[in-house]
């Protein structure tokens, strides 16, 4: 799976459209609803499972003040639709929405911190060869580099920053580096479980 390079604004257009909101009004709340199925992690909450209006709010007037004229607003402001425009505008990027829509790709929160120390760990050279699947042999020194700690650190520690690493890469959607951090740990349990205190 791969990163894509949409905006929130971006999401925002699509999500409207594959409400049908061409030719027809579609509530906000559900529009900021759809944005959070295509990304929770860049439209929901940070602890929890839902859907953040905030964040969708913004990206809605973000998009209508980037483009004016491709979408139409009821009188009361509470519904939203696509302007002859604005589908031509969604359409000519249909196919990276689709590929988003299907789970091909996925739009992570990049100010996250989470997405920080992914995208670090992704130049790790053990990661790569693991998400080429292969299974790397692993030094001591080498895992120290990847959890940002000493190789003599004890195993509380260790296992400390291979919960963070694990949490970041819950949240930045990515259980291909959760299978990685599994594979340290049992490739070597006795970093974690036993050795120095």
């Amino acid at each position: 799976m791969t990163d894509i390079d949409l905006s929130n604004q971006d999401i925002f257009a699509y999500a409207l459209y594959r409400l049908q909101g061409a030719g027809r009004f579609v509530d906000v709340e559900d529009v900021y609803e759809e944005c959070w199925r295509l990304s929770e992690s860049r439209f929901g909450w940070r602890k929890h499972k839902y859907p953040n209006y905030k964040v969708a709010s913004k990206a809605q007037r973000d998009f209508e003040e980037a483009h004016p004229g491709l979408v139409l607003k009821t009188r009361d402001g509470l519904g939203r639709q696509l302007s002859a425009e604005g589908v031509v505008w969604v359409r000519t990027r249909l196919t990276e929405f689709e590929r988003l829509a299907s789970g091909d790709t996925r739009a992570p929160a990049i100010r996250r911190a989470s997405h920080r120390v992914i995208r670090e760990l992704l130049t790790n050279r053990l990661v790569g060869s693991f998400l080429a699947g292969k299974r790397p042999e692993l030094g001591r020194v080498e895992v120290a580099d990847i959890l940002h700690s000493a190789p003599d650190s004890s195993s509380v520690a260790w296992r400390q920053r291979l919960l963070t690493l694990r949490a970041a890469a819950e949240d930045d959607e990515r259980p291909d580096l959760i299978g990685f951090l599994d594979y340290i740990q049992s490739e070597h349990p006795e970093w974690f479980d036993g050795g120095k205190k």
